[in-house]
């Protein structure tokens, strides 16, 4: 967990205040969500691998009552949240019969995972999402592509990729290689590795998984035919001849329409690899990936079961959401010493101790109804290196009193 620099908040709330922009134009509505909730809704399984990194809170007063038998459960009732989705399918199906029957939402916020720290691995980091609920239509799909995509532009990314896949394609690919049902989220997990191990990795962690040569044999050469040579939708069907026509018919539109409103912008690539790590995705799944960054910088997908386990009929309600992964678009325009940009002047009066305080409030206070930002600041005796430091903070301009009566502004060169 980190502490923030004004600097590095300045940067945050810019690029937060950019992406709103866009969403809020495409009919999204912010809600907000506690960031705590109830242990079980935290371990129901659909968090993955995140539920292993969940920060478990004691329960409180009285009902913390503590003996020998007891084991770490019955010790606590809440968590810090791990992701913003479980709150989200929690706030809906509390609230459902309030809402629009097609909720369009956006949640910023901190999350909490008990990462080991490392470079880039945060306890406590910021996730940006949108999300579209009680549409059951690639609609869905298609604006939270096209809204996320635009945020991205509206930041400063350009020539990105987009990778969308779908997990029933997945489903297809593993059940006609011979793998059993049961073990088919291991076989994708291995799959999702690619990137960092390769094919032949790929091929090795199959092996030492036990998997049936035979199994593993199909698997591979429909996978390695497809990242080699590239795939399209056709080539799929002829590719896994089971795969759900609709399925692929919907996938076509979502890219057609995509690439048709991308104005060659960005591109959106059909990807076999794709799995995105969550379970609880149903469908279409899409990454976007930034050219010179090694991971990727948004990624989300269709979930249509996993709200019906937070009601008491258990029915299914159509999901989809896309996240931007807020702290890797920090880090990437860090390292690009991005500044934002700003229309207002900045500046900063400088003043000594004796001067009329009411003249200088006075003087500031005129400033800013001319739309100035105006900082009052004690003049040093090493003026050249204040004034730098004024200049690397974001000011562009510097005042004082002459003869203790007239203002004088002077541009930060």
């Amino acid at each position: 967990m980190r502490d923030l620099s004004p600097k590095e908040v300045e940067l945050r709330s810019y690029v937060i205040h950019q992406i709103l922009k866009v969403y809020k134009k495409y009919g999204f509505n912010q809600i907000e969500t506690p960031c705590t909730e109830n242990i079980e809704l935290l371990s129901s399984g659909d968090g993955g691998d995140n539920e292993k990194m969940l920060f478990k809170i004691l329960k409180r007063g009285e009902k913390l009552k503590i003996s020998n038998d007891q084991s770490e459960n019955d010790l606590v009732d809440l968590g810090l949240r791990y992701d913003l989705t479980v709150p989200l399918c929690r706030f809906f199906a509390n609230k459902r019969s309030k809402l629009p029957k097609e909720f369009k939402v956006i949640q910023t916020g901190s999350v909490w995972r008990a990462e080991r720290p490392q470079k880039g691995r945060y306890r406590q980091f910021t996730q940006c999402d949108i999300d579209v609920i009680g549409l059951n239509s690639i609609l869905a799909e298609i604006e939270l592509i096209l809204a996320t995509s635009e945020a991205l532009l509206e930041i400063g990314f350009s020539n990105f990729k987009v990778r969308i896949n779908d997990r029933r394609i997945l489903e297809s690919l593993a059940k006609q290689s011979g793998f059993e049902s049961a073990d088919f989220t291991k076989v994708f997990i291995i799959l999702d590795k690619i990137d960092k191990i390769g094919l032949e990795g790929v091929r090795l962690e199959l092996e030492k998984s036990n998997f049936s040569n035979n199994c593993i044999n199909s698997f591979m050469a429909i996978v390695t035919e497809a990242t080699k040579s590239g795939i399209t939708v056709d080539s799929l069907k002829t590719m896994l001849p089971n795969i759900s026509q609709e399925v692929l018919d919907d996938l076509s539109k979502v890219i057609d329409t995509v690439k048709l409103q991308a104005d060659d912008k960005y591109k959106i690539v059909l990807d076999l690899s794709l799995v995105r790590g969550m379970g609880y995705y149903t469908g279409q799944i899409f990454e976007i990936e930034a050219d010179g960054f090694g991971s990727s910088i948004a990624g989300g997908g269709r979930y249509d079961r996993m709200i019906g386990k937070f009601l008491k009929g258990n029915e299914d309600i159509p999901a989809c959401g896309f996240s931007i992964g807020f702290e890797r678009v920090i880090a990437i325009l860090e390292d690009q010493n991005f500044k934002v940009p700003s229309t207002k002047n900045k500046t900063a009066i400088l003043y000594n101790r004796n001067d009329d305080y009411n003249l200088l409030c006075s003087s500031a206070q005129q400033l800013r109804t001319q739309g100035n930002h105006v900082s009052l600041e004690l003049k040093n005796k090493n003026l050249k290196k204040q004034l730098d430091n004024l200049k690397e903070h974001g000011f562009n301009s510097f005042a004082f009193f002459e003869n203790q009566i007239e203002l004088v502004v002077k541009e930060l060169n």
